[in-house]
């Protein structure tokens, strides 16, 4: 995997939570105007069955079926989206200590390169040259890695 496709990884991954959180608060909003019963009547009367009454009822079970749609596919991408976060996380904390403080401080956390430097006690070229190691062992445990291979979300990211 090229070091842009695994820096690409690297910046999604810094937000895949906020990725999750929004997911979770549409798939709550689709949920809660979900009701796959629909209306019952209460009144014993009978109710004609007239042309707008059928183009209503189609209205109401296209609607329900694009609800139910949307519903699944945002839990199948929640699923996804965790199963990255998890994949991701193992293969950063499998890198060398220097290699996974420079990968998480300016990646995840955003550091600047004097930051890191002194962290690693290395000067700022060094550490940036470090960067490109890093990179290069990281995408060949990304691209090993079958679940961020293969994953969908990935392969628009990287596109």
């Amino acid at each position: 995997m090229k070091n842009l496709e695994v820096e690409a990884i690297l910046k999604f991954y810094r937000y895949v939570d906020l990725d999750i959180k929004v997911a979770s608060e549409w798939l709550e909003q689709y949920e809660a105007g979900y009701n796959p019963l629909g209306a019952v009547v209460y009144d014993g009367m009978p109710h004609g069955n007239t042309l707008s009454d059928s183009t209503a009822l189609l209205a109401v079970k296209l609607a329900e079926a694009d609800t139910r749609e949307s519903i699944d596919t945002l839990k199948k991408r929640i699923k996804e989206l965790k199963k990255l976060r998890t994949e991701i996380f193992k293969e950063i904390s499998a890198l060398t200590p220097i290699h996974k403080t420079i990968i998480s401080g300016f990646y995840i956390k955003g550091q600047k390169w004097e930051r890191i430097a002194e962290q690693i006690s290395y000067s700022v070229r060094q550490s940036k040259n470090i960067r490109c190691v890093a990179l290069e062992a990281l995408g060949g445990k990304f691209a090993r890695n079958r679940n961020i291979s293969r994953s969908k979300i990935i392969g628009e990211i990287i596109k």
